[in-house]
């Protein structure tokens, strides 16, 4: 009997067997990509709040106060007391309780009133997933480029100064009165607030923040300060901030939040998802882009009242912020809700996070706008 050449018993069952295993592997890799595929969509969930469209409720109106005009403080109510804003601006003639922005000669100019008001101008994000904004609805631009970093602690529980964390930030103009129609920014001469919701600034496409060597180009000064011995020294400014505002001359510090150099996304001793860690982050991208001009000192009065300008320092004294999300700051017992930069969250960020989504942070941030009222 003729034996069919296309039939071979032995290669029949070694190749039954390869197929089987196959098989096998296959469906394992399903199983496992499966299984890293929901793993990595719970890491990168983005929270979504509900900032833009709750905005009167969540909004600390206190925070606009002291309010000053013509060189006198008219209403406090309890708030950290700054000085009161004074002329003449451009002016050779007024005295300061007088200022002239828009003038045809030094001697001749259209009269006004300097005005001390702090006003809401920007928000800041500072999430752990790459791309994910939460005041925008929980919105990520796109998937997360495999070279940045995600937020991250060490879990080492013997020693805290091991643990340290990683945030992204994202610096959002947001004109807040100009948006509500109020027409401060056309009354107001001499300020250049915005009129319009803009994102100024992305962490994830910014090589220094994940990288503290390479952020020395920009801040060479932090070899001098980014040590323990000048970190000592914000001890002072802690306790300055604590009772009213930071010393803008410790320029490194940021009150107890830490010290600011280097200027990047890490924070050693602490967890990630806390409150602290995400103000010292909210304050170091506050200083880098004090650094890269683009964050212009508001507060100036006498005869710069008429003019914002960049310093290339951060003046931690111009700003207040509220923290909005999580849990927002709508009333705090024995103060008010806003903040100076700096305080210590014993004061203002107890009790302000939550598991899983509550981990992410939107602070408001308030700045001291002096301008002259024409």
């Amino acid at each position: 009997m003729s034996q069919n050449p296309l039939h071979h018993p032995a290669t029949d069952d070694g190749g039954g067997r390869w197929r089987v295993w196959c098989l096998v592997l296959l469906m394992m890799g399903v199983v496992l990509m499966g299984t890293i595929g929901m793993s990595l969509e719970a890491e990168a969930y983005c929270p979504s709040t509900n900032i833009l469209t709750e905005t009167f409720s969540q909004t600390c109106w206190e925070c606009m106060f002291p309010l000053s005009l013509i060189g006198v403080t008219v209403m406090n109510t309890g708030e950290d007391s700054v000085l009161p804003a004074v002329g003449p601006g451009e002016s050779a003639v007024y005295p300061p309780q007088l200022c002239g922005c828009v003038c045809f000669t030094p001697y001749l100019c259209i009269p006004g009133l300097p005005l001390g008001v702090f006003i809401p101008s920007d928000l800041i994000e500072v999430v752990r997933t790459p791309l994910c904004f939460p005041s925008l609805g929980g919105m990520t631009m796109g998937a997360d480029p495999n070279f940045i970093d995600r937020g991250m602690v060490d879990v080492a529980q013997d020693d805290p100064s091991l643990k340290f964390s990683y945030y992204h930030t994202h610096f959002i103009i947001f004109p807040l009165w100009a948006l509500l129609g109020t027409g401060f920014e056309f009354v107001c001469t001499g300020s250049s607030s915005a009129s319009a919701i803009d994102i100024a600034y992305l962490s994830e496409l910014d090589p220094q923040w994940g990288d503290d060597a390479l952020s020395l180009l920009m801040f060479p000064e932090a070899v001098l300060f980014a040590n323990p011995i000048a970190t000592a020294a914000c001890s002072v400014d802690s306790v300055a901030a604590s009772i009213s505002f930071p010393l803008d001359p410790l320029f490194w510090c940021a009150g107890s939040f830490g010290n600011i150099y280097p200027p990047s996304g890490y924070t050693s001793g602490s967890y990630s998802g806390q409150v602290k860690p995400a103000a010292l982050v909210m304050v170091r991208i506050l200083a880098k882009l004090s650094r890269m001009g683009s964050e212009l000192y508001w507060a100036a009065d006498g005869p710069l009242i008429c003019s914002d300008f960049p310093t290339f320092l951060l003046v931690k004294s111009q700003y207040k912020f509220q923290l909005l999300y999580p849990i927002p700051n709508t009333t705090i017992v024995g103060g008010p809700c806003c903040s100076p930069l700096g305080r210590t969250q014993l004061r203002w960020g107890l009790a302000k996070t939550y598991p899983v989504d509550g981990d992410d942070f939107v602070f408001l941030l308030w700045k001291l706008q002096r301008c002259c009222l024409a």
